[in-house]
This record gives C-alpha cells, structure tokens and sequence, in this order.
C-alpha cells in the first residue's frame, strides 16, 4: 500500500523541513496575540477535562497556525491516549461523493513522521455507513485533512491512527447518519476515538464572490462567524444548517 506524501507543506501550508516545521507549531502556540501563548503541558487538564473532538482552521500556518493552537493545546493537555484520530476536512477537488474517505494509502507521511492509516476503522464504517465513498483523489491532493497532521504528531506524539474524511455540502440527515456510524464503529472496535472538524468559517469579500458586508467588514464577520459558533457550541447542527443557508454562507467545510 502507497504512502502519501505531503502535498499542503509543498504549496507553503507549513515548513517542509522538520526542524522548521517545529519552531513553526511552538511558534504558534506561545503566540499570545493571536494563540494560546504557551505550549501545551502533557496530560495536565486530563483528571479535570475530557476532551473528544474540535473544529480547527485548514489555512496556513502563517495565517490560522495560532488559531488551531487552541484547539490542539487542549487535546495535548487533556487527551492522555486516543486510538484513531477521524479527520473531517473539507472536498476542495470535487472528486468522491458527499462523504468520501480513502484506504489506498496505508499511511500518511509529514516532516515529523508517518502516519498510520485505521484501515480497519474505515471498513467497519463502510457497514454503518454504506454511502461512504473511497476516492483516492479527493485526498490526494487535499490539504484541509493534512494540515492537521503535524499539530496532532506534536501533542500525539504520533501516538493514533488516522481516518481521512472530507465532506462536500451535506444535509442534516446525512451528518446525523455519518455521526452515528462514527460512533457505532468507535464502540464495535472498542476504539478511543478523536473527531476533528476542519474549517475555515467565513471567507469574505469580491475575492470569493461573497460580500455581505460593506462597512466594519472584520467586526461584522467576526459576528457572523460567531453565530455559526454558537451553534456548534451548543450541538445543535440543524440550527447550524438553517443559518448556512439563511446567510448562503461560504464556510469551508461547514459539512464537516
């Protein structure tokens, strides 16, 4: 079976070198503008904090890397062991169905190591889940799920496996049928299992042929992106789903 190679840190998502690509993740993190401002403690909210799953940006690391740092400090202080790790990006190609995951590759490399593929997971979630399409093209080329990967070898220590999933636009029926067949193929192997949303949230302005605001642009997407939050706060993805659609909102990802 192929490995897959990094693709996002050859289009400077992240460096390619190993080195550079750990200044770069501890940058982010002590970052205390835009991050959490210091590194993540192994384990120390572990007894106070469970931890399960969490939605973290797919861009640069120079534009979102802080960003995803808060996400990923709190995995690394409050995880003390997952088994797989399921990753829901986003289907920027086109290629696959509305859920689309691949088992060609048996593992996916960074800078910081490789990856095992949970090929095991994925054929169990086929049963629960038929519609589940396997396209080695929607991930080939992705770098919504790959972006993920160095910040979870950082607090992982490579410690998981992996099942790549992206998701074009998906109707309330689906994403409930798609979670639940997580969570029963989760109990069938009797796996831990981390779910990680990836999205970018709102993109803005003529760039992406979406101008909502024309005053007090960066506050009132801020705003915006904010009631899209609140919703996921409060696990209520219907109410999630009528505001996509009440705004005609370009959150990338918002499927996942």
């Amino acid at each position: 079976m192929a490995v897959r190679q990094p693709q996002a840190a050859l289009w400077g998502f992240y460096p390619i070198d190993r080195s550079s690509l750990m200044r770069e993740l501890e940058r982010c993190f002590t970052d205390s503008r835009l991050g959490p401002g210091s590194l993540p403690k192994r384990g120390a909210k572990a007894k106070i904090k469970a931890v399960i799953g969490g939605v973290a940006p797919h861009a640069g690391y120079a534009f979102s890397g802080p960003c995803a740092a808060w996400l990923y400090k709190e995995i690394g202080e409050a995880v003390e062991h997952v088994d797989t790790v399921v990753i829901m990006g986003s289907n920027h190609t086109g290629y696959g169905g509305i859920v689309t995951t691949t088992s060609i590759y048996s593992r996916w490399a960074t800078p910081l190591g490789e990856v095992e593929v949970d090929t095991e997971f994925i054929a169990k979630l086929k049963e629960f889940y038929p519609n589940l399409s396997e396209d080695q093209l929607a991930h080939a080329r992705e770098h919504s799920v790959e972006v993920q990967l160095p910040f979870l070898q950082y607090v992982l220590k490579n410690g998981f496996k992996l099942v790549p999933i992206v998701v074009k636009d998906i109707s309330y029926v689906e994403a409930h049928e798609v979670a639940q067949a997580i969570l029963k193929t989760a109990k069938a192997l009797n796996r831990e299992v981390l779910v990680i949303a990836s999205s970018d949230f709102t993109h803005h302005g003529p760039a992406y042929g979406y101008v909502l605001f024309r005053e007090n642009i960066a506050s009132r997407v801020r705003d915006l992106d904010l009631e899209f939050i609140k919703k996921i706060v409060e696990l209520d993805t219907q109410g999630f789903l009528k505001l996509i659609r009440r705004y005609d909102a370009t959150v990338c990802g918002y499927g996942a």
